[in-house]
Parts: C-alpha cells; structure tokens; sequence
C-alpha cells in the first residue's frame, strides 16, 4: 500500500491482489529455483511470452548455448476467462486459447523434437467434463489433449502425455473456486502429490498412454429443475456418404441406405444432448415417410423439429419429432416422425420368459445372409443362428462383431445402439422370407422401449412374435434380452411392408465406395 501511495496510485483492492500476487509469484520462483540449485541441479528461469515465437526464440538461444539442446517440454501455461459463452468476447477466447494451443506451438518450433525424451501437455479436466464459463477452456485443452497423440505417433522414442489435472491445491485455483469443487464433492490435489504424479507419468513403463485424467472422483452431471416452459428446437445436419462407411454394408438396389434405427438413434441422442443427464427410454409412433438414401436425391442439409409436448419435475421429458428435408425447389420431404421420452432413471429391466433356446435341427441350413434373404453385409450380420421358427414365432442367437469408431461416422454409438438394434427388423424380414418369400423393409414402431443399450461383440437373443398379416403388411413384437432372460429392448407392433420386387434389390446389395471428398460431423 506504502509503495502504491509513494507512487501516488490510489490503493484499491484490486491493485493491491495485483501487487500481491506479483510478490507472490516472484518469492515461489526465486524458492524453486534455490531448491534446484540445492539439489545439485541447474535452472534458469526466462520471462517470456511463449505465444510469441521471435521472442521466445531470442531468449532460449543464450540458454541453449550454455546448457546445451532441450530434450523435454513441459508446458503448463494457462490463462482464464471464465464467463458464460453468450458474454464472452473475442479477446476472451484469445487469451485463453493462444496461451495453451500457440503457446504450444511455439515451443515445438523452437526445439528438434527428434531431440526430446519428453512432452508433458498440462491439460485439464475440463476438457472432458466441461464447466460452465469455461467453454474456450474446454476446447484449448481438448486440442491439447489430441495434438498429445498426434506427437505420440509421430515421435514413438519420445514420452508424450496429456494430464488432464483436477484441481491442485493453490496455483489457478481461487476460494471461490475451492468452494465450487467442494460442492462437487471433489478433493484438491495436494501439491507434493500433483508433483510426484507428474514424476510417475515420466516413467517409460507408462509408455504409450498419451492422455490421463487426474481427478479424484466422477463429475456427474447436475441435473437442473426443468423449466416448466414447452420449448421447441430446429437442429440442422448435413450427411455425406464418405462420413458414414457402415452404410456401405447396407445397401438395396445398389444405393447405401440410412438404416431406419440410425434415425432413432439421431432424434434419441439430440434429445438427449439437450438435457445433460436425461436418458433415453422410450420411442412411440415411429414412422419411416422417406428413408434417406445416399444418392443423387440425398439432400443438402437435413432438419430435426423437436417439439417438447410434456415435461415434470418427476424425472420425465416428451417430445414429438420430426426429420425432414428440402428439395432444390424447396418443397418439403418428410422422412421420419417419432415420440421419443426422457427419463431420468431408468426402469428396472424386466424379464422374458417366453424364451426358447433349443435350435431345431431342420433350422441348421437356414443361412439369413445368403442368396438374398437379408441385403445386410458384414458390420450389420449379427444373426448367427436361427434357433426356431413357425407360424407366429421366432428365436435368434445373435452377436454383432466390435465395430470401428472410425466406420460408425456419424452416428457414434452412445445411450442407443442402432447396429445391434438393426438385429430386431432383421429377424422379422427373415420371418417374411420364409414363409411368403418376400422381402420386406421397416416401416412402423408403435413403442420401443430401451431398459439398457445391446452391446457388440456380445452374444444376445431375440425372441420374435407375430401378431397379424395383411396383404403386404406384417405386425410383429420383438423383444432383445440375454441368455437369462433380462431384457436390452422391448419393441411393440413393429411393422414391414412386403414386396416380391424387394427380392431383387436385395440381391443388388453392393455399391462402389465413391464420394470420398468430404467429412461432415
């Protein structure tokens, strides 16, 4: 205060945290750098701003000299700006961006990577997590966090590691933020901890880890009190066929086709994205108006209108929704409509008891993907055997191989799983071939329920009954469960349409791979 009225500076608090945290910051440096030098080692402290690579440059030059090549980096540079994004300005976003994300690359031209033994990227876990006020934050980490595996590969002889840290105890970390974390239930990281963790993440044993999260417990995502108001969305996506490559395996006709469950999942998993913490439990009245097909009719941009129809505090969220797209003339195509509901905890999942496990021996020969009973190809072939079926049943061992992130494009597996769902339609059609040698495509789902995903690369059944048939229609209600009996999902009134000129497309169930310019997420 003396030396700001000396000055002739007013002493206000926020000049005075200034000066302090100054003197702070100089007394830490000037004890780090002694108990170095104690420990029989060298340091040289520099400072620069390491966002600005001409400077950095002039000052490492000296220090090079003297100590010969760096051969590690430890980058830990970091600035906040902690507002909501809707009041964040451009300056904001630069402060904290360029001190992570150029700061980084600065460093990386101002060494021979060749020359490292080490990287450590001080991340943060709010990269995976997110918080609120920190969206520039998040996404500077997060770069962090991928530009580790990016050096990883490209320098295997080097140890590179992300550390997404949790909150230490001092540095960045204000009171008020130490009260924020405490209601999150979250211990601070002990410094002398934090440095010995730093110490093991150099160990070579851990080789190959490129990225850790350092915390130490979950965040789980606070669900809010709705907002009793009926809000209605309109949510925009474009689809390349190079985006998706498992619509190669699912062809009619010789055209890719967007299978009826990955809209599910598409309207399911918006909802979702619009209340963090709200799972996805049920579809009712779903509909195929226009599937989507990926050729000369695959639209420019596709529209979601989710319309909520009702919400309660009980854990409990409804809405009605719509797929649709334009033409180049502007008249609208409709593709999909649905009812999708939210829950916040899921119903315990019930048993079936109908199951059947036998295979009728006659049923050995029944081969589901030959001769054009069914058009999927291998990432969709998950029946494995056809245990029985007559007049109004049937029963399917089944297991759908681990699928490629890369091959699921644009519709990542998430709370809905569309490619061992899929698996659910398939037995129907398989049914319809058999005893009218017809094939037949989705068409209706009166309710869908979903007590737990159905995981790939795991054995699972489907229990199969029919409920009625018309002249080119099927009604059927199919049910996924496990070996036990415990049910993944439970479909309602499930119908297909039937057609013989169906046979052929089926057997037409192959497409070039073209369109290979231009990935869409």
């Amino acid at each position: 205060m003396q030396d700001l009225i000396a000055q002739g500076d007013k002493p206000t608090p926020v000049k005075i945290q200034k000066a302090f945290n100054y003197l702070s910051a100089q007394r830490e440096i000037t004890t780090t750098l002694s108990t170095i030098q104690q420990a029989g080692g060298q340091a040289e402290y520099l400072s620069v701003d390491i966002t600005n690579y001409s400077a950095l440059q002039v000052e490492l030059a000296p220090i090079v000299q003297r100590l010969g090549q760096i051969t590690g980096i430890i980058h830990g540079a970091g600035n906040l700006a902690d507002k909501l994004i809707e009041n964040k300005t451009e300056q904001d976003f630069e402060t904290v961006y360029t001190a992570k994300v150029e700061g980084l690359e600065s460093l990386l031209r101002s060494v021979e990577p060749n020359q490292l033994n080490f990287i450590v990227l001080f991340s943060s876990f709010v990269a995976f997590y997110g918080n609120p006020g920190q969206s520039d934050y998040a996404l500077a980490n997060e770069i962090l966090n991928k530009t580790a595996y990016l050096l990883q590969r490209k320098y295997p002889y080097c140890r590179v590691v992300s550390i997404g840290w949790g909150p230490w105890d001092g540095g960045m970390v204000t009171p008020q933020l130490k009260k924020f974390f405490e209601q999150l239930n979250m211990e601070l990281i002990p410094m002398e901890v934090g440095s010995q963790m730093l110490v093991n993440e150099l160990n070579y044993s851990n080789h190959g880890t490129a990225q850790t999260l350092v915390i130490s417990s979950p965040i789980v995502a606070q669900i809010k009190q709705l907002n009793s108001e009926l809000q209605s969305f309109r949510i925009r996506r474009k689809l390349t066929l190079a985006a998706n490559p498992f619509v190669y395996d699912h062809v009619i006709g010789g055209n890719p086709v967007l299978p009826a469950m990955c809209s599910i999942a598409w309207i399911a998993n918006t909802c979702e994205q619009l209340y963090p913490g709200y799972k996805f439990f049920n579809c009712n009245s779903y509909k195929v108006l226009k599937g989507i097909i990926f050729d000369e009719t695959l639209a420019k941009e596709y529209f979601l209108d989710l319309k909520e129809i009702n919400k309660s505090d009980s854990g409990e969220i409804n809405f009605e929704a719509l797929l649709w797209s334009e033409s180049s003339k502007g008249i609208p195509h409709y593709h999909y409509s649905t009812q999708i509901k939210l829950v916040q905890e899921i119903l315990s999942a019930p048993t079936y008891k109908e199951f059947i496990s036998n295979q009728d021996p006659e049923l050995f020969s029944l081969l589901p993907y030959e001769n054009g009973m069914l058009f999927h190809r291998q990432i969709f072939q998950g029946i494995k055997r056809i245990l029985n079926i007559t007049s109004d049943k049937l029963t399917a061992q089944c297991l759908l191989d681990k699928l490629e992130v890369e091959k699921q494009g644009q519709f990542p597996l998430q709370t809905f799983n569309p490619y061992t769902s899929d698996i659910l339609f398939q037995c129907l059609l398989v049914w319809v071939r058999h005893f009218y040698n017809l094939g037949s495509l989705p068409l209706k789902v009166q309710n869908l329920k979903q007590f737990r995903p159905i995981p790939l690369d795991q054995e699972f059944y489907v229990s199969l009954e029919v409920l009625s048939e018309s002249e080119s229609n099927v009604y059927a209600s199919a049910t996924a469960h496990d070996a036990q009996g415990q049910i993944y999902i439970q479909v309602s009134q499930m119908q297909v349409t039937t057609s013989e000129r169906l046979n052929l497309l089926f057997l037409n169930n192959s497409c070039l791979e073209i369109d290979k310019s231009t990935i869409v997420n």
